[in-house]
């Protein structure tokens, strides 16, 4: 490998950052700064989702529902109490979390479709008060808030850092729980529960912790989302889509992998809005992706980190294989040229 190889394989991840760093700079028109926006959102929400359905096996279509309560809460207290948005959505995402912990230890009693299915009910129950409690939420015409304080030649430009911020603080927080002593466990859950519990892992409680750690980053996501609508509605609020988004870019890029949630959003939003744009609202994008995961599930039933370095260590066992064999070869044509020696008269 080369030395610029090298210096790419070892650095990449800070020449990715510079990219996104320079990204809204570059393409200063507000379009692109919303799908930027858009697409650091469902990578955070993909990334704190990993870390219950991917680490732990337990897949969540219901986390959209922390989604939607933060973002009423950031829109109540910006109305109400004149909090600033951007400094209360992170501190309500953990009240979001602590209502997270006490949902995840009943729903840690499913398991296999009845948890996916309670969640979606979860989902469900939450949109219905959202749309019943108007005077708290507004009813199904829903909330506004303040507009950003920014100059509108800024547009979306702040929302864009302020989540490849939280971006960068999801990853470190899934990769710190991937590397730790919790995060085994959660691995052993996921690989086989009832050994797990026999090994003294305490199943319950990290599912319960796992449940709580994952809904903050998609809560802080719904709370920053809220801001930069400035007006919300349960309908969208409490959108199942939103938890399909997140779990298609992270089956996509690599369940329970580091970056594969990352690389899944970043091809999923990008390609949802490009379909959006040249074939208008058609919903066309739904059938294309449904073939697209289709696709994923037949031939990279991992997704696509994983089945890529599947692939590399395959390619690379092969070639030592080679190797090796070339070795053997030239041992035997070594030791027949020996005997030969040894054989001839002087």
């Amino acid at each position: 490998m080369s030395t610029i190889g090298r210096l790419l394989k070892r650095y990449w991840m800070f020449l990715a950052l510079a990219v996104l760093l320079v990204y809204p700079l570059l393409y200063r028109a507000p379009y692109y700064h919303v799908v930027g926006f858009n697409t650091l959102m469902v990578a955070t929400a993909a990334t704190g989702w990993n870390i219950l359905g991917g680490y732990t096996g337990y897949k969540s279509l219901g986390h959209s529902t922390f989604f939607g309560i933060n973002a009423y809460l950031v829109a109540i207290a910006a109305n109400q109490l004149g909090w600033n948005p951007l400094w209360s959505a992170p501190l309500l995402a953990l009240v979001v979390a602590l209502v997270a912990l006490g949902l995840g230890w009943i729903m840690a009693r499913a398991k296999g479709s009845a948890f996916v299915i309670a969640t979606i009910a979860m989902l469900l129950i939450f949109r219905l008060l959202a749309l019943n409690l108007k005077s708290i939420t507004g009813g199904a015409p829903g909330l506004s808030q303040p507009l950003a304080p920014w100059s509108p030649e800024y547009s979306r430009m702040p929302f864009y850092y302020y989540m490849l911020f939280w971006l960068v603080v999801a990853l470190l927080v899934s990769r710190y729980i991937r590397r730790s002593r919790f995060g085994l466990g959660l691995l052993a859950i996921r690989d086989d529960e009832g050994k797990a519990n026999m090994v003294g892992v305490n199943t319950t409680m990290s599912k319960v912790l796992a449940f709580g750690v994952s809904a903050y980053f998609i809560a802080l996501g719904g709370g920053i989302w809220s801001y930069a609508q400035t007006h919300i509605a349960p309908i969208f609020a409490f959108n199942i889509l939103n938890d399909v988004d997140t779990v298609l870019a992270t089956m996509l890029g690599g369940l329970g992998t580091l970056w594969g949630p990352v690389l899944g959003a970043f091809i999923l939003i990008p390609g949802a809005d490009y379909i959006l744009f040249n074939f208008g609202a058609s919903q066309i994008h739904l059938a294309v992706f449904g073939v697209l995961m289709v696709v994923i599930i037949l031939f990279m039933p991992r997704g696509i980190l994983p089945s890529l370095r599947d692939r590399l260590v395959a390619r690379e066992e092969t070639s030592s294989a080679f190797t090796g064999a070339r070795s053997m070869e030239e041992m035997s044509d070594d030791r027949a040229g020996d005997e030969l020696e040894v054989g001839e008269t002087p």
